[in-house]
């Protein structure tokens, strides 16, 4: 009499005006009261036969409990906090027994997951809907013992809601009965107690069956959400598909709702094929809907978006928004509409886009978590159509819902900061540099759910890309090298699917951006496992490719879509060439523009044009990255895979390093063959560290000249400890040697190696030595070089540092020494420098360059010029540079030269940067040395630079050095106590050995 008369209570007008979080504490307060009586009777008068229980807990009234419902309520009106406490109290209403919870826990459980999957907790998420599937096995086959004759309401008939719009109010409804009968149990004998297993008296139970089983399947759908293509080897997904069965039920509303069931525990175990068709034939019934009618729709459209072309998807996902609104469960309108915009075109977006203004607006009071949703899934459809304005309208729409003080939705938050984003880049506005945007401001929003997501001062896991990395994390060392590991290694270390980003475009971008090193390096160590070379090749490549990626904004994606939009068509992959052949207007858009503004060698042009010119190129390599498009991974370009070692050009060999876990994964590919071997890495730094001592690198006491050939030793050491046989180089068929360094061996000058213990003679003397930051960039294609060949100098106080005017005649003897040359000013620079390659097609720059690897992309190129943040390394490689074609850093400086040698990574950056710019070669000193011998070298090098290339030009400058007697007052290296050696020549390796050439071979296209 209580339960009723607080049943009526809610129901006065008063009541009704209150907000949902208001209401339901009012609700529990007046629960737990008319409970009270109850609960004390329950405790005088225990034993077995009262309740059908031993021990425990019995609620009175029904099953799921008014708690449950009522948590039901403020979850659907969008405040987490609150919604989330209350199903915490609603489990504590739940039946418990010495068996543990039972059945009616199943849907407080799966909503539990679905609160903390909206707050961004996955842990708690897989907590929760695993409970709910432990009790559907622990109590398997309770579907049979349910009188499903009065699971229909015969002759009922239900208005639809004035809310709703004409699509849902047009459906058939289904009226079934929210109270079931249901057996439990079994007369208790002794031969029933002696099998064990759980104990229940028989009873007869009223209760809300069908809202159990739409529980039970919204817990396996979010199961597989979560789990994505792990979802096939969890055990309780597995289980869980084989626990429910149809057989013996004649009702065909029982066989509907237990199909659509049965295709949720399906789909959770991946097995789309079988759901698909359960929900095709179980959906509906008779051309209505039912309770589990909406999920079912839901499931079948997250299905359809893992198929290549997600046929059916938008279908199905509209129909999801229409069934879900027709049986009042606002909740998976927002997700249905967001799998819409994320498949539709530019012309259907529209008819999304109308779609989800109207739901919205219909749903403002009935259901703000999913109003919110709608809005923003509307904006996102919006900006695919084209309808910018209409974007913003519905951006601020759903912020005037989110921004409410009783209104919590952290994930649909996110959604909204990847769409705002979108729309700020649409709008003329992209990701910056040196300064923040409005799609920096978005796109950090959503980033910080994705990566730092908070919940009362706990850091959880919020992404299901991100949770699953983790647990391939924790698994993979235990089964390392099995063929089931090394294929999720790949999903996870590859570009992520395009059905991640139909479903979630923050989930997509959070796979795309998150540190894969972990499951790079497991691919790494199961290939070098093995005894296939071209395989250890391959993956080198991708290990070191992605240390890059990762390095610049959004993994590379915008990198990738400028260098889409710069590079002409021989120089593109395949799946390249195929994407920028589909006409998508963005692609296209920006392609031009790049064309349009390309400035002929030495021609004048517009600076504020090209400027301008640049805002909109970067303004659409912005769109790209942030659209669903799945780009290519183009910066660095990798290898095939398939081929690694197919455009090796005939006479080079190439040898690559791979520095993982404390190993050395090392590779010598020639003739099409790819050997392979690991190495410890043991004491290689403190090797590398004494020849570069020893030839007076970094020596800070006495002079810095050696005084012997004791480095020989040093270095033959090395050279034991990297290759085997290092005897294969001694007559080796080739003339050219490509070395791809990492880590300490990018300190290490290669040329000073002995070719065997043997022969005096080095590998840079019977090689020309290329360098190359990644296998990949090593074999890159290069467009021809162009007919202006002038070579550019910037010079300071390098070459005779106290004496200025002697420093400035031996730049200027420099730039005489090649006709056409010219000295860039080191004032108000008449080139900007991300111009450059207007004016020159070399640049050498004889100035001290340091990176400072807290920010690499900061590094100056050239002294001046500091004030544009353009003149960076980063600028250079954003739009409207047109760069130099070579470019000679002789005054770099690396940690070669500090007490602890580094990782080599400002080597590493510095190389690929420039490459990724659009430099072709690059000569960059591991140390600076300055002085009369630098000039030597760069008096050569410019000269022949022009009509060798730089290989050819760099291997003459060296030869020229070596052989010319130097001066120690002239060498500001020097200490003084080498100022008294009488001879002194280029010959010393201190003078030559320390620059590096990286330059890519000449390949076919």
């Amino acid at each position: 009499m209580l339960l009723t008369e607080t049943t009526q209570i809610m129901d006065f007008p008063l009541i009704d005006r209150l907000t949902p979080a208001v209401r339901y504490r009012l609700l529990i307060l007046l629960v737990l009261f008319a409970l009270a009586p109850a609960s004390r009777c329950f405790a005088q008068s225990g034993g077995l036969g009262n309740f059908g229980t031993l021990g425990g807990f019995e609620p009175r009234g029904q099953y799921p409990s008014q708690e449950y419902f009522a948590a039901l309520e403020i979850y659907r009106d969008g405040d987490l906090e609150d919604a989330t406490e209350a199903f915490e109290i609603a489990l504590r209403r739940t039946r418990r027994d010495i068996n543990g919870r039972w059945i009616d826990a199943i849907p407080v459980y799966a909503m539990l997951g679905e609160c903390y999957w909206h707050l961004g907790a996955l842990p708690k998420v897989r907590e929760n809907v695993d409970m709910a599937l432990q009790l559907a096995i622990r109590h398997r086959g309770w579907q049979t013992r349910v009188d499903w004759d009065s699971a229909i309401r015969q002759g009922v008939q239900r208005s639809p809601q004035q809310w709703l719009w004409p699509e849902a109010a047009a459906i058939n409804r289904i009226v079934t009965a929210d109270r079931l009968k249901m057996s439990s149990g079994e007369r208790l004998t002794e031969q029933s107690i002696a099998r064990g297993g759980a104990i229940e008296e028989f009873n007869i139970k009223t209760l809300d069956v069908i809202e159990i089983m739409r529980g039970l399947a919204i817990a396996c759908y979010r199961k597989r959400i979560l789990m994505g293509p792990l979802a096939q080897t969890d055990p309780l997904a597995s289980e869980m598909a084989e626990a429910i069965k149809t057989g013996g039920i004649p009702q065909p509303i029982a066989r509907s709702l237990l199909g659509c069931v049965r295709a949720s525990t399906r789909f959770s175990n991946k097995d789309d094929k079988r759901a698909l068709d359960d929900t095709v034939k179980y959906g509906t019934l008779g051309g209505g809907v039912h309770p589990l009618t909406p999920i079912a729709l839901l499931l079948q459209a997250s299905a359809l978006a893992e198929s290549d072309r997600a046929d059916g998807m938008l279908a199905g996902a509209l129909a999801t928004v229409h069934a879900s609104g027709a049986m009042e469960q606002p909740e998976w309108i927002g997700e249905a509409l967001q799998l819409a915009a994320g498949i539709a075109s530019e012309k259907e977006a529209v008819a999304v886009r109308v779609t989800a203004e109207r739901v919205g607006t219909a749903l403002a009071r009935k259901s703000r978590l999913a109003a919110v949703h709608s809005f923003v899934a509307g904006a996102d459809a919006a900006i695919t159509a084209g309808d910018l304005d209409g974007a913003t309208m519905l951006i601020g729409q759903a912020k005037s819902f989110a921004d409410r003080r009783d209104v919590l939705q952290p994930r649909i938050s996110a959604y909204g900061g990847y769409v705002a984003a979108r729309l700020a880049a649409a709008r003329g506005d992209a990701f910056g540099f040196g300064k923040s945007t409005t799609v920096d401001q978005a796109y950090a929003s959503m980033q910080s759910f994705a990566f730092e997501n908070n919940i009362n001062k706990r850091k959880f896991v919020s992404m299901p890309s991100l949770y699953q990395m983790n647990l391939i994390g924790q698994a993979v060392g235990s089964r390392i090298g099995t063929s089931s590991s090394d294929e999720f290694l790949e999903y996870y270390s590859s570009n992520p699917p395009q059905s991640l980003w139909r479903r979630d475009p923050v989930d997509a971008l959070a796979f795309s951006t998150i540190d894969r090193s972990a499951a790079l390096n497991a691919r790494l160590a199961i290939a070098g496992a093995s005894t296939d070379g071209s395989k250890v090749l391959a993956r080198s490549d991708a290990l070191l490719a992605g240390r890059f990626s990762q390095t610049l904004p959004m993994a590379g994606r915008i990198a990738s879509a400028r260098h889409l939009a710069r590079s002409e068509q021989d120089a593109l992959p395949a799946d390249a060439v195929a994407l920028r052949g589909k006409g998508i207007p963005a692609i296209n858009r920006l392609r031009q523009s790049v064309l349009d503004s390309r400035v002929p060698a030495g021609a004048e042009f517009d600076r504020d044009a090209l400027t301008k010119a640049g805002i909109v190129q970067e303004s659409l390599a912005s769109t790209i990255a942030l659209s669903r498009l799945s780009l290519p991974q183009l910066t660095p370009p990798r290898l095939d895979p398939k081929a690694p070692a197919e455009k090796l050009p005939a006479g080079t060999a190439m040898v690559t390093f791979a520095v993982s876990n404390n190993r050395i994964y090392t590779t010598f590919t020639f003739d099409g063959n790819t050997n392979a071997w690991i190495s410890p890495i043991g004491r290689l730094p403190a090797g590398i560290t004494s020849v570069l001592r020893s030839i007076g690198v970094g020596k800070s006491r006495g002079g810095k000249l050696p005084e012997d050939d004791s480095w020989r030793k040093d270095a033959a050491t090395i050279m034991r400890l990297l290759f085997p046989e290092p005897s294969s180089f001694h007559d080796a068929p080739f003339d050219s040697l490509i070395i791809v360094p990492d880590g300490p061996l990018w300190y290490l000058p290669f040329e000073l190696l002995p070719i065997d213990e043997t022969s005096p003679a080095l590998l840079g003397e019977k090689f020309q030595i290329r360098y190359a930051a990644t296998p990949g960039l090593a074999l890159q294609w290069a467009a021809a070089a162009s007919e202006n060949q002038t070579v550019g100098l910037v010079a300071s106080r390098f070459f005779a540092p106290r004496e200025l005017d002697i420093n400035q005649s031996i730049a200027q003897s420099i730039v005489d020494a090649t006709e056409g040359s010219v000295m860039l000013p080191t004032g108000e620079p008449t080139v900007p420098s991300p111009y450059l390659g207007t004016a020159v097609e070399h640049l050498i720059v004889a100035a001290p360059v340091i990176m400072d690897i807290k920010v690499p992309f900061a590094m100056n190129i050239v002294p001046y010029d500091k004030a544009n943040s353009g003149a960076t390394l980063g600028g250079w490689m954003r739009f409207p540079s047109q760069v130099p074609r070579s470019v000679s850093l002789a005054g770099f400086r690396s940690l070669a030269e500090s007490g602890r040698l580094g990782d080599g990574r400002e080597l590493f950056l510095t190389l690929a940067a420039l490459q990724t710019a659009g430099v072709r070669d690059v000569l960059i000193s591991r140390w600076a040395v300055g002085g009369e011998s630098t000039a030597i070298a760069l008096r050569d090098f410019a000269q022949e630079l022009p009509f060798s290339g730089m290989a050819q030009a760099w291997t003459r400058a060296k030869m020229v050095l070596r052989r010319s007697d130097l001066v120690p007052d002239a060498e500001p290296l020097l200490a003084n106590a080498d100022e008294d050696r009488e001879i002194l020549t280029g010959e010393e390796p201190l003078f030559w050995s320390g620059y590096l050439l990286a330059s890519p071979v000449e390949t076919s296209p």
